[in-house]
């Protein structure tokens, strides 16, 4: 669980017994943990939504152990709190100094040496920021208690693991130990903002994207053209029934490949050789659907029409032409 805390680094006036060095870095004392001590947190803050608020216990067993005060050592300083935790990737943007590896404690505090190496951190501390904030990760021990002072807790931090240290502006409650607050929900808030932003701009380069995919009329209407020619080749193959729905170009080939040259030899080959095969095979006319004679008499037995004559009308006109059969035309 990410947390911050945060503690003052003295009056304003204490700032100039702080050590500059010749380059104009400075270096500054800072008291930057408080143990023993319970700090109140919203809920939803340690991932208790259920709970309007939560008392943490800062146990001095957990904020001294040897493993969470080495933990301090050669962390970045930054101002203000960065948006995610401090990596190589993000060092470059956020870091102001470092912390020395000369941590100690100081009575219920932690005191950290700080070296301010950069121009905008310097100014802030001199012209007044006077509170550090202090980004780790912590367990909790949801296991309720009392302090040795008798102050009830909900939940005990253990396995506290530095960070960075931030300079931030004078908050609420002066010197005393608290958990972040304006500047950590806006950091947070411009996390979610700029990961909305990242987010959107996704969406509007997948518009683009696939808009350009989308061709224009005189390309639909060549696409539509060289289909139409792919299917009325395929058909002179497969035959009129052939139903191209639905198909590739490449599929509409080797199903006529297969036709000609058998399913097997068909699946053997590459999309590139099927194509090649297509063409040869559309060219030749010995592939192509025999395509019946026109037979007049034939479709019109197939397609009765409602006029046709009944038996007894039929007989009639057969007995009057061979009645009639051997007169010239004309005289009929």
């Amino acid at each position: 669980m990410h947390l911050f805390d945060r503690l003052t680094l003295g009056p304003a006036a204490e700032i100039a017994g702080a050590r500059p060095l010749g380059n104009g870095a400075l270096v500054v004392q800072a008291r930057a943990a408080r143990a023993g001590n319970v700090q109140v947190y919203r809920g939803d803050e340690v991932a208790r939504p259920d709970l309007a608020q939560v008392r943490i216990y800062r146990d001095p067993d957990e904020i001294f152990r040897p493993e969470s005060l080495r933990s301090f050592g050669h962390k970045p300083v930054t101002l203000d709190h960065p948006t995610e935790a401090v990596t190589p990737r993000t060092w470059r943007g956020v870091a102001r100094g470092h912390v020395g590896d000369e941590v100690v404690r100081d009575g219920e505090f932690v005191r950290i040496p700080m070296l301010l190496a950069d121009s905008a951190a310097i100014a802030a501390v001199q012209g007044g920021r006077r509170e550090i904030s202090v980004g780790y990760t912590c367990d909790l021990d949801w296991t309720p208690g009392t302090t040795p002072d008798g102050s009830p807790y909900d939940a005990r931090q253990t396995k506290v693991i530095v960070d960075h240290v931030a300079i931030v502006a004078q908050g609420r409650a002066g010197p005393d130990c608290r958990i972040g607050d304006a500047d950590r929900r806006l950091a947070e808030a411009e996390a979610r903002a700029e990961a909305a932003e990242t987010a959107l701009a996704q969406r509007e380069g997948e518009v683009a994207a696939l808009r350009a995919r989308v061709p224009d009329m005189a390309a639909l209407d060549a696409l539509a053209a060289e289909r139409g020619a792919l299917v009325a080749q395929a058909r002179r193959i497969l035959g009129d029934s052939f139903d191209p729905a639905g198909l590739t170009p490449e599929a509409i080939r080797r199903a006529a490949v297969a036709r000609a040259l058998g399913e097997a030899e068909a699946a053997a080959l590459s999309p590139a050789a099927i194509e090649g095969a297509f063409r040869v095979i559309a060219a030749d006319r010995r592939h192509a659907v025999p395509r019946p004679i026109a037979d007049p008499l034939r479709d019109a037995l197939r397609r009765p029409g409602t006029d046709a004559p009944t038996p007894e009308a039929a007989h009639a006109a057969m007995v009057e032409t061979l009645r009639n059969a051997w007169k010239p035309a004309g005289a009929r």
